[in-house]
């Protein structure tokens, strides 16, 4: 008994190590969750490791369109709704978290899904990206987050043209970065060229759910409509009503952005619905931008779930080396 049970948890083991880390990726609103959590259905050793830095954060339920606490209860969930709105978390605690994560799952004989579309967190994870070197100084980036994007751009054009032609206006989280290098080092961020490494498809499975352009903005749209029939307005008062301020991490960004000016009386509701949808397709752009430079099997959406959801399994089997 003891002996068959040691032979079934080697073989358990010994799979696992040929697994690739499968993830499934796109842009907002391609149906990344839902995918997911079909595919905990169809795997019952499956747990989820989430990949987006707005998920992350407690309170924040409404705009992140993260699992509910049901469905979290149900499928184990890493690395969701665990961070204070005041925290900030970066890419690589992302690696090192997600690489920890990854292999005490497959050391249970269990299957690591990270789902995500929060591309930076994606790229540290896959490759050998390695940062500049410069730590960050949260002194010199709290003076920065009191300036609007234009004087940002502004200040980094002058110091650094060619990174603030690559970073672009809309940027903001770059654009603090590449100051903060400045002020801290003295030289100009393009000074710093981090070692950029390549997500191979040798060593990493990813899967998405392609939708064209029109399609998607449909969707966004219906989700930003959704957000506010759920609530995100109560969600957003209340979390100011606690002491949370617009400057914090989990506010400062183009979805809660928006809504604590409506809350102000700043702006109106159509202009914070705009706001928030030219944020995301911002968002879809910078996502975009890199999807298109990574190995990614692209699902067609004119399917059925039912379809897209085998696809998916067959993939993992082919692709990710799972034979479960």
């Amino acid at each position: 008994m003891i002996s068959s049970y040691s032979e079934k948890r080697g073989k358990e083991l010994a799979m696992a190590k040929k697994m690739k880390p499968v993830c499934i990726v796109g842009p907002t609103a391609t149906g990344k969750t839902w995918l997911s959590l079909a595919l905990a259905e169809r795997i019952p050793s499956l747990e989820i490791i989430y990949a987006d830095s707005m998920a992350i954060y407690r309170y924040l339920d409404v705009g992140t369109d993260k699992p509910s606490p049901e469905e979290r209860g149900t499928i184990p969930h890493h690395l969701v709704d665990f961070l204070d709105p005041q925290e900030r978390w970066s890419a690589f605690q992302f690696k090192r978290e997600a690489q920890k994560l990854t292999r005490a799952i497959f050391d249970r004989g269990n299957f690591p899904l990270i789902v995500g579309g929060t591309a930076f967190y994606l790229n540290t994870f896959l490759t050998s990206f390695a940062p500049a070197g410069v730590p960050a100084d949260w002194r010199i980036r709290k003076t920065l987050e009191q300036l609007a994007n234009e004087q940002l751009f502004s200040l980094l054009k002058e110091i650094d043209p060619r990174r603030a032609i690559k970073v672009g206006k809309q940027d903001r989280k770059r654009l603090v970065r590449a100051l903060e290098i400045f002020y801290k080092t003295g030289l100009p961020p393009s000074f710093f060229q981090p070692q950029k490494g390549k997500v191979n498809s040798e060593h990493s499975l990813l899967i998405g759910i392609r939708f064209d352009k029109e399609e998607l903005q449909a969707k966004i749209k219906k989700r930003i409509d959704r957000m506010f029939e759920q609530g995100i307005v109560e969600e957003v008062r209340l979390l100011l009503d606690r002491g949370y301020a617009e400057s914090d991490p989990g506010l400062n960004n183009f979805t809660y952005r928006p809504v604590v000016k409506l809350i102000k009386g700043q702006s109106t509701l159509e202009e914070t619905k705009t706001a928030i949808f030219q944020g995301t397709m911002s968002l879809v752009k910078r996502q975009n931008n890199w999807f298109k430079k990574a190995p990614i099997y692209w699902l067609e959406s004119n399917q059925n779930r039912e379809e897209l959801v085998d696809q998916t399994i067959n993939l993992i089997r082919k692709k990710g080396g799972w034979k479960k």
